[in-house]
């Protein structure tokens, strides 16, 4: 109710009541892409702009679903890349490139882990979707051919 155009006597104009309520109406049906709106009493009010994410909001259920299967998905990258490493080994060359291989072996099996927790943390302000793009982008380049190739399955 709008009292500053309440006549003196305190009765209420319903002409006036229900012009409120519709302006309400239509600032809440707005175009979203708008810098800024105009409240009830006529003054401008920024709006938050849809690309951007409160960081402190929750996820929403679909999302944690996403993140969770990923996240799943990235626990098995992991321990095929373990899998694979333990039964690989470099014989007959020099020790600086040996250390260099156990180096690699030891990025590939945290591989997996280290782009979900990157993903998650650096991108934590970024929209859901795009989020789950980076998750899927991973969740292909990190795939762990080397284990598929040296099982034979029949």
């Amino acid at each position: 109710m709008n009292t500053a155009a309440s006549p003196p006597d305190g009765s209420v104009d319903p002409d006036v009541t229900n012009a409120v309520d519709h302006d309400d109406e239509a600032l809440s049906w707005g175009d979203a892409d708008d810098a800024t709106h105009v409240d009830a009493a006529h003054n401008p009010v920024a709006v938050k702009d849809r690309g951007d994410r409160d960081p402190e909001a929750p996820e929403t259920s679909g999302a944690l679903v996403g993140f969770g299967v990923f996240g799943g998905l990235y626990l098995l990258y992991t321990v095929a890349w373990l899998l694979t490493a333990s039964t690989s080994y470099v014989s007959g060359v020099d020790t600086v490139l040996t250390v260099f291989v156990e180096v690699l072996r030891f990025l590939a099996i945290l591989a997996p882990a280290l782009w979900f927790t990157v993903v998650l943390w650096a991108a934590r302000g970024s929209r859901t979707r795009t989020r789950l793009l980076w998750m899927l982008l991973g969740a292909v380049v990190l795939f762990p051919w080397p284990f598929l190739l040296t099982r034979s399955f029949g």
